[in-house]
């Protein structure tokens, strides 16, 4: 497949972003500079203080405690930093959770709220305002299983690399899924279960089930992950969604994945398929981006792309450990537009409260 020229306004907008992004990090880097400068003199001065109290093996102890405490790696984490960044497996989660991918949510043992706001502006037409939101509650003397889950329309949430792609979903309108779930696993296995039950609450509501199975192991260099998800409901009927992943660290701040998805239909009878590749990037313990490339396509009636995607996301924590603001420009290859390039950039702020 041979692609048409970049438009002039792709041009331009890959440019302004991308000078955008440089220019965020080059301000980080000095202002980080400083930080360490300052630091590294108080450090100087107290331990010249302290000789005669404190052995210089005790000092490094403090002053790694003292970094582990302030400068941990994404501080909103509850797993201590030399934990989290201990191999690969630990790394991916670490970037999951800073970008708030949906596994964090499901995954997640405590209650969870995210709120979502998207502006969308592309080359067709005027700004798109979307909005999205997930609530997740503990439920009380259910030795702390089962969980109670509200959330938006899951095929309608602009997901980056999803099946859909935010450019095609973001002008649609959103249904409201409440329902139970429960998690049946064991400590240390890599398997794990979470059925569950409720309604999808819309002009027709229709009850559905859930069913999903994940599974995760790390293997030399690489972790895997599989995952399952079979639903059925009353009225819409029932399908299958499969992903599988792999992930593996480069150095120490980059993290490439490769994520394979697949999604089956009784309505529709032939699969929507979708292969990403991401490469996660971290700037500094608020700042992080990710570059990904993603083909889309369906089995009917045969094999065939319909459209790809070209993209970024640049995220930062811009207060405490709950808000979040990102930039994501994208290119959109669409067949039913002769696969001509279609540019967009979305503004977003994440919102994001657990215990």
């Amino acid at each position: 497949m041979v692609f048409r020229k970049f438009s002039v306004k792709t041009i331009l907008f890959f440019i302004t972003a991308s000078l955008f992004v440089f220019y965020n990090t080059y301000t980080l880097a000095a202002e980080q500079s400083q930080a360490d400068n300052k630091v590294a003199s108080e450090t100087t001065d107290e331990e010249n203080d302290d000789d005669d109290e404190i052995c210089p093996e005790d000092a490094e102890e403090t002053d790694e405690y003292d970094d582990n405490e302030d400068d941990s790696f994404f501080s909103f984490l509850d797993t201590p930093q030399q934990v989290i960044s201990s191999g690969v497996e630990s790394f991916a989660q670490t970037m999951d959770e800073f970008f708030s991918e949906d596994r964090v949510f499901y995954n997640s043992s405590g209650s969870y709220l995210k709120f979502t706001l998207d502006t969308l502006f592309n080359e067709n037409g005027s700004p798109v305002v979307s909005a999205d939101f997930r609530l997740k509650l503990r439920l009380p003397h259910t030795k702390e299983k089962s969980r109670l889950i509200i959330e938006s329309d899951t095929d309608k949430r602009t997901d980056n690399k999803n099946i859909e792609s935010n450019q095609k979903t973001a002008k649609d309108g959103s249904n409201l899924f409440a329902g139970f779930q429960t998690t049946v696993e064991k400590e240390k296995s890599n398997w794990g279960f979470k059925p569950s039950i409720g309604f999808k609450l819309s002009k027709r509501p229709d009850l559905y089930t859930k069913l999903r199975l994940n599974w995760q192991r790390e293997f030399n260099k690489w972790s895997i992950h599989w995952n399952e998800t079979a639903y059925s409901f009353h009225f819409a009927g029932s399908g299958l969604d499969s992903s599988l992943e792999f992930n593996r660290r480069i150095y120490d701040k980059n993290l490439f994945r490769a994520t394979s998805l697949a999604r089956w239909t009784d309505t529709n009878r032939y699969f929507e398929i979708t292969q990403s590749f991401s490469m996660f990037h971290t700037l500094s313990e608020r700042r992080a981006i990710s570059y990904y490339v993603s083909s889309f396509g369906i089995s009917k009636p045969v094999h065939h792309a319909t459209y790809y995607l070209i993209g970024a996301n640049y995220r930062q924590r811009v207060h405490k450990d709950y808000l979040f603001f990102e930039i994501i420009p994208q290119v959109l290859y669409q067949k039913e537009n002769d696969f001509k390039s279609e540019a967009s950039l979305t503004f977003r702020i994440e919102m994001i409260f657990k215990k």
